[in-house]
């Protein structure tokens, strides 16, 4: 109540002096009452359950069975973490994360409220566990200390997940964090959640089997999956439940029974039973329609993403099974699934994710001075290989003949001390252990590979973004006729620069790439591409791939 309404309440209980005057007193205060009672009426009523949303799909034809405000915006709740395990999915299948590799529990994480393990800050948990501890206890803690160790933060992390969300077909969610906790802009759809229940199904079907899972066992403390359909519903293989005050009671599922495949959602349910009665009562309704023939494509694969080396189901369901304390890393499985051992150069440390990003300086006896070098353009030459342009920049080679230190083309010495770069240093060595004084001369003045020199870009964590780079690493050579543009920029300068940054966020899948700077003119103004050549096909979308997955846009060509 504001001050004008108390004055107006302590004049109407006022004594008057007349009858006169009190009629007309009354009168006022009669109608005052009448507005305030109006006011008070016309303000909204507290939030309750959300409104019900519900929706079922033949996953074998994809067809719509079962409809009723399916494309209502509804908060998801805990369902936000059916996206949190779709990209730790995700990761584990790239082998960027294994489920044998421990994540941090931080102070952020630890402070989550419940539905929680209670972890406290230092502690840390295995990737395995952390999946079941989402599944079954739908843990918040556990949510956010796997976004912070993916995405570096929550923030961003909930940023991925909707961009990932758009990418998938899901238009009309946006994830504000990993864990479902209540934020007014975080929203979805019955359509979308179910969108994203079959792609988890298509993408990663060993993965999905831990959605049936009935209980989780951690540190001596056994958590009941709160999907209890998987308990009284036959069929049911997951696959999760969510509750705020302002969402309701939510449930997706996934049923297989007799060659039929249904998933469903239901949202806003008044009680997690009469949730759970309304769920069986659309699906039991469904079955009837339902085909039990298999004529739904998988869901398409993203743009510009090569198709994963799936892992063997034998390795995945071993991953997921319980395992003794302490838990034991899966060292030998991860390595029988990677990639190749990649060299890391001194220059170039591994980073991994799950920390703050942390320079390490490299392990060697004494320092090596390496020469400050300039931009370089290149443009595809007429038969298909890379070369110069004619614009006077230094590639940095070693030319036949070269006296100690680096020269350029023109046979001009280029900045630096000796021994200037590593090929100086090893020919050196060679020099300095060779018996035939020939052989020795040829090593030291024999030509490398002319490549494009790429600077470090951990540079750019040690001082301000126009400090020029101390370091640089020669590019390994690739052979291809694919390019990754990441735009196109007002300079030289700026393209060069976002090529260096992309780079250090991509380190591995641009390894070996040559940055290209092309200048274009649009109109009346002029822009330089930002580009990386040498891919082949699937090398080019596997790169562009990853570089989205740090939210920079980039789109594959064919060189010409």
């Amino acid at each position: 109540m504001n001050d004008a309404s108390r004055a107006a309440v302590a004049f109407c209980r006022r004594p008057q002096d007349t009858a006169g005057a009190a009629g007309r007193v009354a009168s006022v205060c009669f109608g005052f009452a009448a507005m305030m009672l109006a006011a008070m009426t016309a303000l909204p009523a507290p939030a309750s359950a959300a409104e019900r949303s519900a929706m079922v799909i033949d996953a074998n034809s994809g067809t719509v069975l079962y409809s009723s405000a399916a494309d209502a915006a509804r908060y998801p709740a805990s369902l936000t973490k059916m996206m949190t395990l779709y990209m730790t999915f995700d990761l584990i299948e790239k082998g960027r994360l294994g489920y044998g590799d421990t994540i941090p529990i931080t102070a952020q994480a630890s402070a989550q409220p419940p539905s929680k393990l209670d972890l406290d800050p230092g502690d840390r948990i295995s990737v395995r566990d952390a999946v079941r501890a989402l599944v079954t206890k739908s843990a918040n803690d556990i949510a956010v200390a796997l976004a912070e160790h993916i995405g570096g933060s929550e923030a961003n992390f909930a940023r991925l997940m909707t961009k990932r969300a758009r990418d998938i077909g899901m238009t009309k969610t946006t994830f504000k964090n990993a864990s479902g906790l209540p934020n007014d802009e975080q929203v979805t759809t019955a359509r979308d959640m179910l969108t994203l229940a079959l792609r988890l199904q298509d993408d990663f079907p060993e993965h999905f089997k831990v959605f049936a899972t009935r209980a989780f066992t951690y540190k001596g403390a056994s958590h009941r999956n709160h999907n209890t359909l998987l308990y009284h519903y036959r069929g049911t293989d997951g696959i999760k439940t969510g509750y705020t005050r302002a969402s309701g009671f939510n449930l997706v599922t996934s049923v297989h029974r007799d060659g039929r495949h249904l998933v469903a959602a239901v949202f806003g349910g008044h009680t997690a039973g009469s949730r759970n009665a309304e769920m069986r009562a659309i699906l039991d309704r469904s079955f009837a329609r339902a085909s039990t023939r298999r004529t739904r494509a998988r869901s398409p694969q993203l743009i510009a993403k090569p198709a994963p080396a799936r892992r063997p189901p034998a390795e995945v369901a071993q991953a997921l099974a319980p395992a003794p304390k302490p838990v034991p890393r899966i060292a030998a499985a991860a390595a029988a699934v990677a990639p190749a051992p990649r060299t890391v150069t001194p220059a170039a440390p591994p980073v991994q994710a799950a920390e703050p990003v942390r320079i390490a300086e490299p392990n060697i006896a004494s320092r090596v001075s390496v020469a400050r070098v300039r931009n370089v353009r290149l443009a595809a030459a007429g038969d298909g290989t890379i070369a110069r342009q004619s614009d006077g920049a230094i590639l940095p080679a070693l030319s036949a003949g070269a006296p100690p230190g680096l020269q350029d083309d023109a046979g001009t010495a280029a900045p630096g001390r000796p021994p200037s770069t590593l090929h100086e240093q090893l020919a050196n060595i060679l020099a300095a252990n060779r018996s035939d004084p020939a052989e020795a001369a040829a090593g030291a003045v024999a030509p490398a590979p002319r490549v494009a020199a790429v600077p470090d870009p951990t540079w750019r964590l040690r001082g301000p973004v126009d400090e020029p780079a101390a370091r640089s690493t020669p590019a390994a050579t690739r052979s291809g006729d694919y390019v990754i543009q990441i735009g196109a920029f007002d300079s030289e300068t700026e393209a060069q620069r976002r090529l260096d940054a992309a780079r250090g966020l991509a380190r591995d899948v641009l390894a070996g790439a040559a940055p290209l700077t092309e200048p274009v003119a649009v109109g009346t103004r002029k822009l330089v591409r930002a580009r990386f050549a040498g891919f082949d096909s699937s090398g080019a979308t596997r790169a562009c791939t990853e570089l989205r997955r740090h939210s920079v846009d980039c789109m594959v060509a064919r060189a010409r």
